[in-house]
């Protein structure tokens, strides 16, 4: 800490120029020292970034409305005819890759009703540049800092899409977006659809209401759709799975951090208790609180999961909040299943395997999983009757 102190004077004493945001020095600093963590999830938040991310958990922000993911692009490499290696670029972004981890922030799907679903964004759109403002590098947080704006402001993607030879340009008006938590319907056969796309501070109240609502109307079976959910907040999860599992199933989730100690969540007793038979769908994008939510109905067999194995990430961050309202996102613990599981890398995996045939937007008969899904579901009302 003295050592940082010397520098830090010695710039704003010594420098040539004036230092007019000395702030930003140490912004500047943090930033540096997270990311020699070499984790993507802790992170800075100056105090507009903060005031995003809580705005963002509230479910409402100006912005282009898609969900965002890294995506790891394999290293490729060639042989020349001396034996040595050449490198080749980037199938997307012409970047040359050989024998590197490389990265890109991808589209994993654009909201209802918003603005990039709208300007023609889709599933897999490699995003390269925002503005002039080269991508690569970047983390997934940072990237959506740079999208978000003041409603009625522009902003310039440049994507590759697969397929398409040239990067295709887009230029898109910011707006309020509210974030849909929950999306729900009954479906023929008396199933109900529950799809939860995060977990924010609305998913608890929306997600009982639909549940309460699927009741109402008689239906005997739940299809819950986790599929492309980026997780979100622990509290809400818990809430959300201990309307889900049986009464007499408390642990939802432990955690252990870096002296090993273990902290259990388990089931809040202020939440109603919904038996419907139940079938689960997840896929790669499926990360943090929806693995959380998943595992936990896997372990305990409340419910069979359907589709690919989720994205693995089985961190507990903490945001700690700073002086000046600015913030930092700390990974502080590990978690595992009830069945001391840790899906970090691997995910959890489905009871049963279906691979996506193409992309689709929400449930169809063209959605293969959710057909093999409503296809168990359906035997599963079956054998209750």
């Amino acid at each position: 800490m003295q050592l940082f102190n010397e520098a830090l004077n010695h710039v704003q004493t010594q420098y040539v120029e004036p230092i007019s945001q000395p702030e930003e020095l140490s912004y500047a600093a943090i930033r540096g020292m997270l990311g020699q963590l070499n984790d993507p999830y802790t992170r800075f938040m100056d105090p507009k970034e903060y005031k995003e991310f809580l705005a963002d958990n509230e479910g409402h922000f100006a912005g282009i409305g898609a969900t965002l993911s890294m995506v790891e692009i394999p290293a490729l490499e060639t042989k020349t005819g001396e034996g040595t290696t050449a490198p080749v670029k980037c199938p997307v972004c012409e970047t040359e890759i050989s024998n590197v981890k490389h990265y890109r922030v991808e589209i994993v799907e654009p909201l209802p009703n918003s603005p990039a679903l709208a300007a023609g964004l889709q599933p897999h759109d490699v995003i390269l540049k925002v503005d002039e403002m080269e991508t690569d590098g970047l983390l997934v947080s940072e990237v959506a800092a740079k999208i978000r704006g003041k409603e009625g402001t522009k902003v310039t993607l440049t994507l590759g899409r697969k397929g398409v030879e040239k990067p295709l340009v887009v230029t898109i008006t910011r707006a309020q977006i509210e974030v849909p938590a929950v999306e729900s319907k009954v479906l023929d056969g008396n199933i109900g659809y529950l799809h939860l796309l995060q977990f924010n501070e609305k998913t608890v109240q929306e997600t009982n209401a639909a549940l309460m609502s699927f009741r109402k109307a008689g239906v005997k079976g739940v299809l819950l759709d986790l599929r492309n959910n980026p997780g979100g907040l622990l509290t809400e999860c818990i809430k959300v799975a201990s309307m889900l599992l049986p009464k007499d199933k408390k642990l939802i989730v432990y955690t252990k951090g870096r002296t090993g100690d273990r902290e259990d969540y388990t089931r809040i007793s202020d939440v109603p208790i919904y038996d419907f038979p139940m079938v689960v769908l997840v896929n790669k994008n499926s990360a943090s609180a929806s693995e959380i939510l998943s595992g936990a109905l896997k372990d305990y067999k409340r419910a069979t999961i359907v589709g690919e194995s989720t994205y693995g990430k089985a961190l507990v961050q903490t945001v700690l909040r700073m002086s000046d309202m600015s913030a930092m996102a700390v990974t502080t613990a590990h978690y595992y299943t009830p069945n001391d599981v840790d899906v970090a890398k691997k995910g959890v995996s489905p009871d049963v395997t279906v691979e996506l045939d193409k992309d689709t937007k929400g449930i169809s008969e063209s959605d293969n999983q959710a057909q093999a899904a409503l296809k168990l579901l359906n035997e599963q009302m079956a054998k209750k009757k």
